[in-house]
């Protein structure tokens, strides 16, 4: 049985890549979950592509997506993702104080609107409850799911608009928990 198959994208396609985030995000600024995949044009682009058509483009502004790119970062204890985030954010002009209370989980926070917080909060119980979703019995799952549902519904997004959010939860998630199996700390930005 052979494990390793060629990959139709060459280190080319890698290096071409890898310019589009360095011009994203700066020379030197790029997150170490990007740099890592270099090796790997075919996660590379992959990783990349979601991050570059769900954060940089859609309906939802990038500031909100970010924003719940923090909300996950800090419910998978994603240090790497986190910090990253924090410090991007803050370049944006986001209020520290705010940022703080997004990580503890206080979407409540001064400054916020009410749509902002209610995005938030979705994210939250989204993502602990899928979590919890393996360990429940099916009363309890649906219970949860009836839950979310209810959070998604309060944000009074449009339909295309909830998509968006879904899937930028689901890419926050997955960058996570690629950093955290990498054991990619904030040290390592």
């Amino acid at each position: 049985m052979q494990l390793r198959v060629k990959s139709s994208l060459s280190a080319a396609s890698s290096c071409q890549t890898f310019k589009q985030i360095e011009q994203t995000f700066g020379t030197g600024k790029v997150p170490q979950v990007f740099r890592l995949l270099k090796s790997q044009p075919v996660l590379l682009a992959h990783l990349w592509g979601q991050f570059h058509a769900l954060v940089l483009h859609g309906d939802l502004p990038r500031v909100l997506k970010e924003l719940v790119g923090l909300v996950v970062a800090a419910a998978t204890h994603c240090d790497h993702i986190r910090v990253f985030l924090l410090h991007h954010l803050s370049q944006q002009s986001a209020e520290p104080e705010i940022l703080a209370a997004i990580v503890q989980g206080n979407y409540d926070a001064t400054g916020l609107s009410h749509a902002t917080r209610a995005v938030l909060q979705y994210a939250a119980i989204a993502i602990a409850n899928r979590t919890a979703c393996g360990s429940v019995a099916k009363q309890q799952w649906q219970t949860l799911h009836h839950q979310t549902m209810q959070a998604l519904e309060d944000t009074g997004l449009e339909e295309s608009e909830r998509l968006e959010l879904i899937a930028t939860i689901a890419l926050f998630e997955q960058l996570c928990t690629v950093a955290n199996l990498l054991h990619l700390g904030s040290e390592s930005l």
